[in-house]
């Protein structure tokens, strides 16, 4: 297979079908995937509760309100698009 460019791929779509063959059938032939986390492992979520019960409060300002603003930009301040005038 001859190196290609980001620009080879999507100007051909066939390049792409080429590469996933090349990936699967050379490449990780032989490589199966086994990852670190099972599906029944849990998230360690108490190991930071004190954390969150001292910062939960403050985050809980940068919620977003959508019965009082259109976006969260809005009820940050921000105003978007910014345009600089000369």
């Amino acid at each position: 297979m001859q190196a290609a460019t980001a620009l080879d791929f999507l100007l051909n779509a066939e390049l792409i079908g080429q590469a996933w063959a090349y990936f699967n059938e050379v490449q990780t032939k032989e490589t199966k995937y086994v990852p670190l986390i099972k599906s029944s492992d849990q998230p360690a979520i108490e190991l930071n509760q004190d954390k969150m019960a001292k910062v939960l409060p403050e985050l809980k300002r940068y919620y977003y309100d959508a019965a009082k603003y259109k976006t969260y930009l809005e009820q940050l301040g921000i105003r978007y698009p910014t345009v600089k005038r000369e």
